[in-house]
Order: C-alpha cells, then structure tokens, then sequence
C-alpha cells in the first residue's frame, strides 16, 4: 500500500502563522523573568550578602561603615544597587530592618530577623544565620537539579533525535516505499503516518506548550489554583514524598532560625506560614498559631493535622517540655533534609537507567519500522 506524501505548503503556512506568535511569548517570558530577577535576589546572592555582612561585623568594623564597604567592594550590579538603596536609607536615619522594609527584595522574615538581631545586639548572628538558612535552601533545590538534570538533557536530545528521524529520515524512506508500491507491515505504516502527523502539527503543539506556560506563569499563585497543584503534586506516587518532605525541611528549618534569634513562638509560627511555599503547610500553621495564642500547645496544635506525621509530634512534645524547640527543629530540619538527599539520590540512580532504556524503545521502534520493508524485499528475490 503507498503512503502519500503531502507538499510542504501547509507545513510552511502553519509555520509562518505560528512562529512569530511563538517568538512574541517567549520574549514575553524573558522580560518578565528579566523584571523579576531584578526585584528580588536570588537564594545565592542573599547568602552572600548575609555572608560578607556576618564576615565584616563580626571582624568588628563599624556597623556604618559595612554597607559603605559592601558597595565600593560589590562586583555584582544587582547587589551593588541594592545595597546602595540600603545605605542611601540608612544615611536618612533609619535602621537597617525599616531601610530592608522599603524595598520588596527582602521579606518579613528576614526583616523581623535583622530587627531582632537590632534589639538584642546579636547582628553578626543574625547575619551569619540567615546566610546558613540560604545555605540548606540551596542544598535542597540542587540536590533535587542533580537528580533530574542528567535524565532531561538525555530525554530532551532524544526527542530532538527522533524528531530529526522523523521530520527528515522517515519521509526518505517514505518515497521509497511509494515507489515499490508494496504491502507495508503494519508497525512501517504507523511510524509513516505519526511522522506525517508531526510534520504539519508541530507548530501548534509549540505555540501550545508556550501559551500553556505563560498561562500557568500568570495564574500560579493565585491561592485556589497553588493549593489544587500542591494537592495533586502530594499524591504524584514518587515525588510527592519527596515534595512533602522539602516543604517540611523549609519550615523546620525556618522555626529553628527564628526560634534562636529570639522570636515568640506565635510570631515563628505566622513568619514561617507566610514564607514556607506550601499553601497547605501555611494554613496548618496559622491554625496552629491560633491555638498557641489560646493557651493550647504546639504539640496539641500539631496533632490535629494531618501534614505533621506522628513522629514529629512526639519530638516536638518532648522538646516543649523540656524548652528547647529550637534544638528539636534543627535536628528535624537536618533529618528531613538527609531524607530528601537520600531519595533523592535513589531517585536519580533510578531515572538513568529508565532513560536510556525509553531512547532505546524510541530509536529502536524507528529504525525497526524502516528495515522491515527492505528485509521483505530482499527476501522476495
């Protein structure tokens, strides 16, 4: 049976109606990202920050003259100008956490800790803490980019490859198999007929996935729609423990920061709802807030949701207890935190083998569906 082989024209309208809209989003993306890297630092620029601050004070230079230094000393142009913001407000007469408040790069939990550190003269530990809670916050996102940078760039490739053969590849073969106009085997015609598909439909499955992603980019965190994704990435079989896991790291993580810099118990409690990324873990904790504040225990507060497993509970009763919740989230933070890099670890000796073995499928399906037809012809002489 002869496949037809259609023109280019459509595929050439398709393309020419498609790319420039495709081109327009993603220059869209890059500026927004662009706008948004330019507000806020990321996790290794703020552990520099705090690095080099905790560095200078605790060397004993004057509070005054550290921002002068970091500025004249700064080689980053984003860190440059903000903390020449800082200074310029400093020199107004305010204190570092309201010069931190006047601009949306830092957040409460930062500002309430450099206020902290302020009242109780503690700066250069404040500092030095803060840049260690950046520290294990980037610890965890590369661990989990480790695991899963190797599969997609091998997957990624892959599927360039097999796009390659099927674009390019299959067609040749294609007129070849029209002009002996012999009965293809049946896995031959499927291969031809995706390939025909993929020519034409490819540039609307483009726009598609970019559209998709401007889409989600903009309705992301929007409360209703953060707590159904978080819902739905909590059951994925595999990384929904892992995510499960790294939200709980966070916050144990920031209740032992807050707890040793001194902060009330209730204000930990509603600074690491508002900065822990788990719209689910947030809600739990402003709850539990509400009973603390009533008289009600952590422990108590803990026990009623479900988020908290009933380890944690026993450890955190213990440690009310005994008045050291701030050791007990520590060690909490560092448990969930070996957790995670072992599954992690699991997870990534897992994923290597899998890849390879879905490019072997692939390739292997492609190149099988076009040397059978040529094995029928030479068997037929």
């Amino acid at each position: 049976m002869a496949i037809r082989i259609h023109t280019e024209q459509r595929t050439a309208r398709a393309s020419a109606s498609v790319l420039p809209a495709v081109g327009g989003v993603l220059e869209q993306l890059q500026q927004r990202w662009a706008a948004r890297n330019e507000r806020t630092p990321n996790d290794t620029r703020k552990e520099r920050l705090y690095k080099e601050l905790a560095v200078l004070l605790q060397a004993g230079v004057d509070p005054r003259a550290v921002l002068d230094l970091l500025h004249k000393a700064q080689t980053d142009p984003q860190l440059q100008h903000l903390i020449g913001h800082l200074r310029s407000e400093v020199m107004l007469g305010r204190t570092l956490s309201e010069a931190m408040g006047s601009s949306p790069a830092f957040n409460e939990h930062e500002r309430y800790s450099v206020r902290i550190g302020e009242e109780s003269g503690r700066m250069a530990e404040v500092f030095d803490q803060l840049a260690l809670h950046y520290a294990e916050r980037l610890k965890l996102k590369r661990l989990v980019r480790q695991a899963f940078a190797y599969p997609l760039f091998v997957l990624v490739v892959t599927l360039g490859v097999v796009a390659f053969m099927m674009s390019v590849i299959v067609p040749m073969f294609a007129q070849v198999f029209s002009r002996t106009g012999t009965e293809l085997p049946a896995l031959t015609q499927a291969v031809l007929h995706v390939a025909e598909v993929l020519r034409w439909i490819w540039p609307y499955l483009l726009g598609a996935v970019a559209l998709l992603i401007v889409l989600w980019t903009r309705i992301r965190n929007r409360p209703k729609v953060a707590a159904v994704a978080e819902r739905l990435r909590w059951r994925f079989p595999v990384l929904g423990p892992m995510a499960r896991l790294t939200n709980m790291a966070r916050v144990c993580g920031s209740m032992a920061f807050l707890l040793q810099a001194g902060t009330p118990l209730d204000k930990a409690l509603d600074l690491t709802a508002h900065m822990c990324g788990s719209p689910r873990i947030a809600t739990a904790l402003l709850a539990i807030r509400d009973r603390v504040v009533r008289g009600r225990s952590l422990r108590e507060g803990l026990a009623e949701h479900s988020e908290f497993d009933a380890s944690m509970v026993a450890m955190i009763g213990v440690a009310e207890e005994v008045k050291q919740l701030d050791r007990m989230f520590s060690r909490l933070a560092t448990t969930y935190t070996e957790d995670v890099q072992h599954r992690t670890t699991l997870l990534g000796s897992v994923l290597e083998p899998a890849t390879i073995l879905v490019i072997a499928v692939l390739v292997g399906t492609v190149l099988v569906a076009m040397y059978l037809p040529m094995f029928k012809l030479s068997t037929a002489f």
